[in-house]
C-alpha cells in the first residue's frame, strides 16, 4: 500500500508540473535561465578542455602517456583560472536553478520521490539528467581547483565528456518542459527546444567571456576572447534563425497567431529591447565591429558583451513563459 501511495504521489506531482500553464510562476523563469546557462557554460568549458587534452600538439592519445598524464598540465595558467571561475559559476547557477524549481513546484518531496519511482514524464527525465549533470560538474570543478593524480584527471575527462552530452540534454529539456504543456499554443512549436539550446550556448559563452575579465593579465586571454566571440556570434545567428522558425511555426499552429500577439502585447517591450536588442543585435554589432577592424576587445567591452548576452537569454525565457501563461488564461 505504501508503494502504491508513493507512486500515486509521484504521478500527481509530475502531472501537476506539466499539466497546465498556471503552475509556472516567476521562479520557473529563473530555473530555465540558470539551468540552461549552467549547462551552456559547462558545454563550452568542457569542449575547450577536451580539445586541449586531446590536441595533437599534446600527444596522439592520453592513453599512451601512462606516466605523465597531460590533461591538466597541457592547460596554461590562464586556462586553469578561467576554468575554475567558469565551473564555479556553473555550479552556483545550477544549485540556484534547482532551488528555484523546487520552490516553484511547491512540493519539494516530489523531487526525492521521482528517484524512487521514476516515470516517463519530462519532470522525471529532467530530474535524472540534472542530477547526473550536476555530478559531472562537481568532478570537473574539483579537478580544476585541486591538484589530483593522473587517474583522477582521466576520470575528470570522462566526466567532462559525459557531462557535455548531459548538458545538451539539460539545455533541450528546458524547452521540452514548456512544450509538454499542451494547453499553451505558443509553446507547441518543435523549434522551442532548439531555440533554448542555442540561447543557452550563447549564454554559456557569455559566462566564460565574463570570467576572462577577472584574469590577472587580460592581454593573456585575448585569444580566448576572440575565439569565444566568434563562437558566440555563430550561436546568436543560429538563435535568431531558430527564433524566426519558432515564430513561423507557432503562428501556423494557432488560429490566434500567438507569436504575433506577443510582439505587440504586454511582453513586447521586454521582447524587443531585452531579447532582440540586448540578446541579438547589440552583441552581434560589438562582435562584428571588432572582427571587421581586426582588433581585440577591451575588458570593459567584453564585460558589456557578456552582460548583454545574459540579459537577452533571461529576457527570452521571461517573455515566453509570461506570454504563454497570459494566452492560456
Amino acid at each position: 500500500m505504501l508503494c502504491r501511495s508513493l507512486r500515486r504521489q509521484v504521478r500527481q506531482a509530475a502531472e501537476t508540473a506539466r499539466g497546465g500553464a498556471a503552475v509556472f510562476g516567476e521562479l520557473i523563469v529563473w530555473y530555465l535561465f540558470l539551468g540552461g546557462t549552467a549547462a551552456g557554460s559547462f558545454a563550452v568549458l568542457s569542449a575547450i578542455d577536451l580539445h586541449t587534452a586531446f590536441s595533437h600538439a599534446n600527444g596522439p592519445c592520453l592513453a599512451c602517456a601512462p606516466r605523465r598524464h597531460r590533461g591538466r598540465r597541457a592547460r596554461s595558467a590562464t586556462q586553469r583560472r578561467i576554468a575554475q571561475a567558469g565551473y564555479a559559476a556553473a555550479f552556483v547557477m545550477l544549485v540556484a536553478g534547482m532551488l528555484c524549481l523546487l520552490a516553484d513546484l511547491g512540493r519539494p518531496e516530489a523531487f526525492y520521490l521521482l528517484f524512487l519511482y521514476p516515470t516517463g514524464s519530462f519532470v522525471s527525465v529532467g530530474t535524472f539528467a540534472l542530477t547526473l549533470f550536476g555530478a559531472c560538474l562537481v568532478v570537473a570543478l574539483a579537478e580544476s581547483v585541486l591538484t589530483l593524480g593522473p587517474a583522477w584527471e582521466r576520470a575528470a575527462l570522462v566526466a567532462k565528456a559525459l557531462g557535455a552530452a548531459l548538458a545538451v540534454v539539460v539545455m533541450v529539456y528546458t524547452g521540452l518542459l514548456l512544450k509538454s504543456v499542451v494547453a499553451v499554443d505558443l509553446w507547441q512549436s518543435a523549434w522551442l527546444p532548439v531555440l533554448f539550446l542555442f540561447s543557452a550556448l550563447s549564454c554559456g559563452c557569455g559566462v566564460v567571456l565574463l570570467c576572462t575579465c577577472f584574469c590577472a593579465s587580460f592581454p593573456g586571454v585575448l585569444a580566448w576572447v576572440r575565439g569565444l566571440a566568434v563562437a558566440d556570434a555563430v550561436f546568436i545567428v543560429l538563435e535568431a534563425l531558430a527564433a524566426a522558425a519558432f515564430a513561423a511555426t507557432a503562428n501556423a499552429a494557432s488560429a490566434g497567431r500567438t507569436f504575433d500577439a506577443l510582439l505587440a502585447g504586454d511582453q513586447s517591450g521586454v521582447f524587443w529591447l531585452g531579447f532582440v536588442g540586448c540578446g541579438i543585435l547589440a552583441p552581434l554589432a560589438i562582435e562584428a565591429s571588432a572582427l571587421a577592424a581586426r582588433r581585440s576587445h577591451r575588458s570593459s567591452a567584453v564585460a558589456v558583451l557578456a552582460v548583454l548576452v545574459l540579459v537577452g537569454g533571461l529576457s527570452l525565457r521571461f517573455v515566453l513563459v509570461n506570454a504563454g501563461v497570459q494566452t492560456a488564461v
